[in-house]
């Protein structure tokens, strides 16, 4: 059977690419090769191609498509639905000579070439597109039991509540954290503890609707989000049904395992319309419960009582400004070799009656009530007095990373009254370090002009807690950033067989592309630090080497 007859404009397309030489090809600046469409052999191949793949120039003209893409069905083009097609993307994976499967795009056209029919094939490597997609869905699951972490679970509660708000219904969210958890990984050690930990959350997604949420949150915690409830009353219902979830021992690896869980519930708009105020009222009812015995669920205080600790906070925040009871104690960062590489501020609230208040509890109600202002300037004021003190005769100076508040950065008058500190207590702008997190960055435009004049002056500055929000990394190679702080939620299951592992290597693998050091939080063991060496991580944070203490309490 003769072939089908070609168009016009195929026609001189194919004539367009038969005048492809050799030179062009060597010429490409992308990997590219030519191949004999009814042999599948290479008859031209250049350098960049045997560099990707490993081969020297002989051998990959010895070889075929198919020892590159044995998966492919770049190799069936001539039987398949690329045989009326001039020019075509695939998206596949190739094999290189010592096995490494890498993702690539290939753009393929028709010719003849030599007399031959062939295929003109120019090959993107995508490996790094695709190392940011799977880093960005690594980072919205835990690596344990593959259920939404913290980052997802903060969109889904905002979805769920955006909604309840817009139709008028309610929502709800449930804490719910296993009692006594350390007994089971002390008994019968931390592997079956890990099987029970999976168990539980594929039993609570199975019990839960496929609208609603299940997250894991902690070591032996998780949280639901109810994206739809009829009232209070039906929420508590729901805690109910889950405790009886653990009403029967669990059958794991052949041990029979008993649990109980204490559950913390808040609906909106009924215990408050915030999400973060939400979250933090069914947490404070878990706790409740927990402290009740366990084994139980507890309702969330009322709006008007969450109101009412709301307003004493914000007195007590007052009061402290004026009388100077806050203060600073600092935790001390290491570079791999054992040196100092400086010290993180990190602001104390003291209570009478609950001891310290959590920066977690009281920042946001400061950012709300516009007090961040003024505890941010005494932050940076009291920092630069005390690099003042530490620095009068050192040889090598320390230097102090100060948290700052997107709301500061947005403030016209930010850079002056930094500035004014400084030359106040008369230190070297390049001693200090700013800590903002992602979500600054999503105000790029209000944010960028005041973050270079600082850096102008020599002030660094670092992300915090990244990984958590990748929204801003378009805009990382634009601003004045020196340091990337990688999250502690990744070091606290860092290991070479973990998804934090791809997570951490691919962070620390981009910000040494971009010329920026990369501090990794929240190391407490051993092994943590093994692995992130090996990793070249650049320096680390963490109760392993140091606990938050007052600057009385530190040798330099």
């Amino acid at each position: 059977m003769m072939p089908p007859k070609r168009s016009r404009q195929e026609q001189a397309r194919v004539r367009k690419t038969s005048h492809i030489t050799p030179i062009l090809v060597a010429s490409n600046p992308l990997p590219m090769w030519i191949y004999d469409v009814e042999s599948l052999r290479f008859l031209e191949v250049n350098e960049h191609a045997t560099h990707l793949y490993g081969y020297t120039q002989e051998e990959f003209l010895s070889l075929t498509v198919n020892d590159l893409f044995p998966e492919s069905d770049l190799s069936k083009a001539e039987h398949g639905p690329y045989t009326k097609l001039i020019d075509i993307e695939q998206k596949t994976v190739s094999t290189t000579k010592d096995g490494t499967l890498i993702p690539v795009k290939l753009h393929v056209s028709e010719l003849r070439y030599r007399g031959k029919q062939a295929r003109y094939v120019v090959v993107e490597d995508v490996t790094e597109m695709h190392s940011v997609q799977e880093l960005v869905r690594l980072a919205h699951h835990d690596d344990l039991t593959g259920l939404p972490n913290r980052i997802l679970l903060k969109q889904r509660m905002a979805e769920s509540f955006n909604a309840a708000k817009k139709n008028g219904r309610r929502a709800g969210l449930i804490c719910l954290d296993l009692d006594r958890f350390k007994q089971i990984n002390d008994w019968y050690g931390h592997a079956i503890g890990d099987e029970c930990l999976k168990e539980v959350g594929s039993t609570l997604v199975r019990r839960m609707r496929g609208m609603d949420t299940v997250a894991r949150t902690g070591g032996e915690e998780f949280t639901l989000v109810l994206a739809e409830v009829e009232s209070v009353e039906a929420a508590e219902v729901v805690a109910k049904a889950l405790l009886q979830i653990f009403s029967s021992p669990l059958e794991v690896e052949g041990h029979s395992i008993s649990l109980s869980a204490s559950i913390g519930m808040s609906v909106f708009p009924d215990h408050g319309t915030d999400d973060s105020v939400l979250w933090r009222s069914a947490d404070a009812a878990m706790y409740r419960a927990k402290r009740a015995g366990g084994n139980r669920h507890a309702m969330a205080a009322s709006i008007t009582t969450v109101m009412s600790e709301n307003i004493g906070i914000e007195n007590h925040m007052r009061e402290n400004l004026s009388s100077g009871g806050f203060h600073l104690q600092y935790q001390t960062q290491y570079f791999m070799s054992g040196q100092i590489r400086g010290m993180e501020a990190l602001i104390r609230l003291p209570h009478g009656s609950l001891g310290f208040v959590s920066p977690d509890r009281f920042i946001p109600l400061a950012e709300e009530n516009g007090l961040i202002h003024n505890i941010g300037k005494w932050v940076i004021q009291e920092a630069c007095r005390q690099l003042m003190i530490w620095n009068r005769d050192r040889e090598v100076p320390v230097c102090i990373a100060v948290n700052v508040s997107p709301l500061q950065l947005m403030r016209d008058d930010f850079a002056d009254e930094v500035r004014e500190a400084i030359l106040e207590f008369g230190i070297d702008p390049t001693w200090l370090e700013m800590e903002i997190t992602e979500r600054a960055i999503l105000n790029f435009d209000e944010i960028a002009k005041r973050m270079i004049s600082l850096a102008n002056l020599g002030i660094r500055f670092a992300i915090d807690d990244f990984g958590t929000g990748y929204s801003s990394l378009q805009h990382l190679q634009r601003l004045p950033v020196s340091t990337l702080k990688i999250d502690r939620s990744f070091i606290q299951r860092l290991s070479e067989s973990s998804r934090s592992y791809s997570i951490v290597k691919a962070i620390i693998a981009m910000g040494h592309s971009l010329q920026m050091q990369i501090v990794s939080e929240g190391v407490e063991v051993e092994d943590q630090m093994r692995v992130l060496r090996k990793l070249h991580c650049d320096s680390v944070q963490g109760f392993l080497l140091s606990r938050p203490v007052d600057p009385e309490a530190i040798s330099l």
